[in-house]
């Protein structure tokens, strides 16, 4: 049985740190403030799956160890995984990794894949303008209201949907520019096109 290849660009045979794995895109290598939102949004989503396990965690533990249901902690991890979608979400668009389905792109000359993948974002940027006004009007008519069990103020639910469409907006605005200016660079569907054309 043959022993494990080092990983390329390794050293000693040592597995890279993380952040090998999650290649940057032209702005973040370019603009270091920009990388460093992109960071700041991993970091946000990775904390806030680690709280979301341990109120679930806790939860479990006084309502089944203890027999004491506590309703807030409840309130509370439900809180947290709305935050955790929309704010991962944006974490993910930053990387134009959302679930989607390229198969036509792949199929299609170089040019026509770039065309609907734009076509593509500028429907996902209009829907995301559109939450972004939604999510502020629901903030604006839920203010005067607070969550049943922690009291805290209900627009600080619906400041997730802002936040993240906010996030996704943006996101996908820079990855149309990153079409049309460094075509180079493109994601995955479009490089799939140019590959099968022996480009």
């Amino acid at each position: 049985m043959q022993s494990p290849q080092p990983v390329e660009g390794s050293h000693d045979g040592q597995v890279p740190d993380l952040d090998t794995y999650i290649e940057r895109d032209h702005y973040e290598r370019r603009f270091r403030p920009y990388a460093w939102l992109v960071d700041a949004e991993r970091f946000v989503a990775g904390t806030l799956l680690i709280a979301v396990f341990g109120m679930i965690i806790f939860q479990v533990f006084t309502r089944y160890v203890l027999s004491m249901p506590l309703p807030w902690s409840e309130e509370v991890a439900r809180l947290l995984v709305v935050w955790l979608t929309f704010v991962g979400a944006g974490f993910v668009a930053s990387r134009n990794a959302h679930i989607a389905v390229d198969i036509l792109a792949v199929y299609l000359p170089r040019k026509l894949a770039t065309v609907s993948q734009i076509f593509a974002m500028l429907v996902v940027a209009a829907a995301s303008a559109y939450m972004v006004v939604a999510a502020i009007s629901l903030m604006v008519l839920t203010g005067p209201l607070a969550l049943t069990a922690t009291g805290l103020p209900m627009p600080l639910l619906y400041g997730a949907v802002l936040v993240g469409y906010l996030m996704i907006l943006g996101h996908t605005i820079l990855n149309i520019f990153m079409y049309l200016r460094h075509p180079a660079e493109v994601p995955d569907a479009v490089e799939k096109a140019a590959s099968m054309e022996g480009l």
